[in-house]
């Protein structure tokens, strides 16, 4: 009895380990390098507590997103300008970008991703540059 007593306490210790909120309040703000490897491109996004802005050197484009957070840890990011678009990517104004943060590091996170643009999500790592 004893030792089942033990195991429950610690698959108890070990759930609430593994299960715990990931902090998302230092990535609210500051520099970021996001790693899309569906999209085949880096893009360093510079956001403040309002907006996102998105530079991509192999897209040649740079894009402004509205922020909003919906939590600690959800934002939507919703075009509000296209400021440099060489290749003449068609964006679509009503384009928004839904992010949930599943998991951070020190200097990291990933980031599930739904966008009006892709059917289902998927995962991107982004790195805290400053």
């Amino acid at each position: 009895m004893k030792k089942i007593v033990v195991l429950i306490l610690l698959n108890l210790c070990f759930g609430f380990a593994f299960s715990q909120t990931p902090d998302c309040a230092k990535f609210r703000e500051g520099k970021f390098r996001i790693a899309d490897t569906r999209a085949g491109s880096v893009i360093i996004a510079e956001r403040n507590s309002i907006y996102q802005t998105e530079t991509s050197d192999v897209l040649k484009a740079v894009v402004r997103f509205r922020i909003s957070w919906q939590d600690n840890c959800s934002y939507t990011l919703k075009l509000d300008k296209v400021i440099r678009n060489d290749n003449k990517i068609d964006f679509p104004s009503n384009l928004e970008i839904k992010v949930k943060i599943t998991r951070t590091t020190n200097t990291s996170y990933i980031q599930e991703t739904a966008s009006s643009l892709i059917n289902g999500t998927y995962n991107i790592e982004v790195t805290k540059l400053n």
